[in-house]
C-alpha cells in the first residue's frame, strides 16, 4: 500500500516523492554498508552475525568502499561465506539438466507442412499438427513461417521431441477456441466462487503427463539434517549415476508442514497429507548408504516416513521454441473468469524440458510449469491495450513455477497480470535476469519453500510482494524465500506474509534499518534477514549464476 504521504500528495508530486523515498532508502543503505564493512574489518566482531563470520573477509583482504560493489555476509565474493547449512539455499541446480549441458535437440526432423498444414491464418491446421505430433515423437517438429490456426489441445507425450518455429513473429500459433469450450473443467475457488481450473492450470499445448506410480521404494533409516549429503537406507539396489527421489510424508500432527514454515504456518487446515520431494544424483554407494550430489533441503526424520525411489519422469527432453502464441483480442473479464487462453502446461511428471524464444500475446495466463528441472528462457508476455480489464490487468498468472528446481530467466513482461510471477508448492525454483512494467512476485501459499528471485528490474515497484492464494493453505511462503538484487522505482515494505524466514539482499526496503541492525545467525533458517545494499551495487548481481559457477569449479 502507498504510504500516507503518497495518499495526501497531489498527483503531479507523486513521482518526485517516490524518487526522494528511493534516494532516502539508498542513503540509509550506504550508511548501513559502511558500518557493516567497518565492523567486518575489526579484529573481533561484536554481533552474532559477525562472530559467525569472523575471518570471512573478501578474498583480497580489502574493505569495500561505497563506490565499489559490496558483498553479502551470506555469500562473499565467490561463495566463500556460504555453506550447505546456510540459511541461503542452494539454487545452483535449478533448470534443464541442472544447468550442466545444452538442450538435447534431435537431429531427425519432420515438418508440419508434410502433414497438410497451411499456415495462412484462415485454415484450421489442427488435424495436420496432430498428425505431425504423432509422427514426430523423438524428432524435431518444424513449423515454417506462417500463421497457423489451431482449435484443440495438442499433447507432446514423447520424450526427445522439440517443436521448433522459425522465430517469434515469423511462426505464430493462433489458438482461436478457449480451453473451457474444449474441456470445461468446472471447479470452485477455495472461497466457493464458481470457476474452472483453467484459471490456475492448463495449456493449449501440454508437455508430458502425471508422474508414474512409485516403484521400488527403499526406506530411509536414521535421521539426517538439512545440508547433509548422504542417506542411510534399509536396503540398497541403487548405483552411482542414477537419479533418485527422496520423499517425505507428513504425520497426523502436520509436523512436516510446520517445519517448512519454521512454525509460522498460518491456517493450514487445507494442507493435508502433505508430501515433499527432492531429486538427487547418486555419486557414491557404500553398503546401504548413498552419497548425494547436493545438500538435503530438509531434515529427514522417522516421523515423516522417508523413502527413496528411482526418479522416473513421464517425459524428458521436450522443448518448444522459436515461435509465438496468439489468442483472440477480447477484454479480460477479471479474476477467476478466465476461459483457458493459456499457451503451455508442462505437467507434473515431466522433467528436463524447456521453453525458449517464445512470445505470448493476449493470454489469460502464461506458461504453467509443474515439472522438475525445466527451463523457461527468453519469454516475452504482451497484450493489446484493448485487452486490459478495468483494473488494468491483461490476465491472471504471468509465469508460474509450481514444481521442483525450475528456472525462468531472461523474461520480459510488457503488461500487468494479477500475478506476474507465481510460486505455489514450489521448491528450489529460481526467477533470474528479467524485467517487468510493475512486477508482482506472487507467493501463492501451499507451502512454497526455498525459492529465489534475482537480478530483476521490477519497474514501478508498486506491488512487489502482493500475494494471494486460499486462506487455509498456509502463509504465503515457507522458509527460504530469497530476494537478491531487485531494482524498482519505488521502495517496498518488508513482506508481511506472517513468516519471518525471508532473506532480502539489495532491494529497497522502507522500514529496513531496525531489521538490518539485528540479524539472526547465518545458519539459522528462522528470523528476518535484510542487507541494505543498494540494488545494482551487490556482488554477485545474479545469485543463481554465481551459485552455478561456484559448483562448476
Amino acid at each position: 500500500m502507498p504510504s500516507p504521504l503518497f495518499l495526501r500528495l497531489p498527483m503531479g508530486l507523486c513521482v518526485r516523492a517516490a524518487a526522494l523515498a528511493v534516494a532516502a532508502v539508498f542513503a540509509a543503505a550506504a550508511v548501513f554498508v559502511a558500518a557493516r564493512d567497518a565492523t567486518a574489518a575489526a579484529p573481533a566482531a561484536e554481533s552474532r552475525v559477525e562472530k559467525a563470520l569472523a575471518g570471512a573477509a573478501p578474498a583480497d583482504g580489502a574493505k569495500a568502499s561505497l563506490n565499489q560493489l559490496h558483498t553479502s555476509m551470506l555469500w562473499g565474493r565467490q561463495g566463500e561465506r556460504w555453506s550447505p547449512e546456510s540459511r541461503l539455499p542452494d539454487f545452483s541446480m535449478a533448470g534443464y539438466r541442472r544447468g550442466e549441458e545444452p538442450y538435447r535437440v534431435p537431429k531427425e526432423s519432420v515438418s508440419v507442412k508434410d502433414f497438410g498444414a497451411v499456415g495462412d491464418g484462415r485454415t484450421d491446421d489442427t488435424a495436420a499438427f496432430r498428425r505431425a505430433f504423432e509422427a514426430g515423437g523423438g524428432k524435431r517438429i518444424v513449423v515454417p513461417p506462417g500463421r497457423y490456426v489451431l482449435t484443440d489441445i495438442l499433447r507432446m507425450r514423447a520424450s526427445n521431441t522439440v517443436l521448433r518455429g522459425a522465430g517469434p513473429g515469423r511462426t505464430v500459433l493462433i489458438f482461436s477456441k478457449p480451453g473451457i469450450e474444449i474441456e470445461p473443467r468446472i471447479s470452485k475457488t477455495d472461497g466457493g466462487q464458481p470457476t474452472s481450473n483453467w484459471s490456475w492450470a492448463g495449456g493449449m499445448i501440454v508437455v508430458g503427463g502425471p508422474m508414474p506410480r512409485s516403484e521400488g521404494e527403499m526406506k530411509v533409516v536414521g535421521a539426517a539434517k538439512r545440508g547433509q549429503m548422504q542417506l542411510a537406507l534399509e536396503a540398497n539396489s541403487f548405483r552411482p549415476g542414477e537419479e533418485v527421489m527422496l520423499a517425505l510424508h507428513d504425520d497426523g500432527e502436520k509436523s512436516l508442514v510446520k517445519y517448512l514454515y519454521c512454525d509460522q504456518t498460518g491456517d493450514i487446515s487445507g494442507l493435508n497429507r502433505w508430501r515433499v520431494v527432492q531429486v538427487f544424483r547418486i555419486v557414491g554407494v557404500k553398503g546401504n548408504t548413498i552419497a548425494l550430489d547436493r545438500p538435503l533441503r530438509f531434515d529427514v526424520r522417522a516421523a515423516w516416513k522417508p523413502t527413496v525411489e528411482r526418479f522416473r519422469p513421464s517425459a524428458t527432453d521436450v522443448g518448444i521454441e522459436s515461435l509465438s502464441f496468439e489468442f483472440p483480442l477480447r477484454r479480460y473479464e477479471g479474476h477467476f473468469k478466465e476461459v483457458g487462453f493459456n499457451p503451455v502446461e508442462i505437467a507434473r511428471g515431466a522433467a528436463h524440458c524447456w521453453l525458449r524464444d517464445i512470445v505470448v500475446r493476449n493470454a489469460d495466463s502464461g506458461p504453467y510449469v509443474f515439472g522438475s528441472f525445466c527451463t523457461v528462457e527468453n519469454i516475452r508476455l504482451q497484450a493489446d491495450e484493448a485487452r486490459l480489464s478495468k483494473q488494468g490487468h491483461s490476465g491472471h498468472h504471468g509465469i508460474s513455477l509450481q514444481g521442483n528446481d525450475l528456472l525462468c530467466r531472461d523474461f520480459t513482461i510488457e503488461t500487468r497480470f494479477i500475478h506476474d510471477l507465481t510460486v505455489q508448492s514450489s521448491i528450489g525454483c529460481a526467477f533470474a535476469r528479467g524485467k517487468a512494467v510493475d512486477l508482482c512476485m506472487d507467493h501463492h501459499r501451499w507451502a512454497s519453500y526455498e525459492n529465489l528471485f534475482t537480478d530483476i528490474d521490477a519497474g514501478k515497484g508498486t506491488r512487489l510482494f502482493a500475494s494471494s492464494g486460499g486462506g487455509n493453505r498456509g502463509n504465503h511462503s515457507g522458509a527460504g524465500a530469497t530476494f537478491w538484487n531487485i531494482r524498482a522505482e519505488k521502495p517496498s515494505r518488508f513482506p508481511n506474509w506472517g513468516i519471518d524466514a525471508i532473506t532480502i539482499v539489495a532491494l529497497p526496503i522502507t522500514d529496513g534499518e531496525s531489521i538490518a541492525a539485528s540479524l539472526p545467525s547465518p545458519r539459522s533458517q528462522k528470523g528476518r534477514w535484510l542487507e541494505l545494499i543498494p540494488p545494482g551495487e551487490v556482488q554477485p548481481q545474479n545469485l543463481y549464476d554465481a551459485m552455478k559457477a561456484r559448483r562448476a569449479k
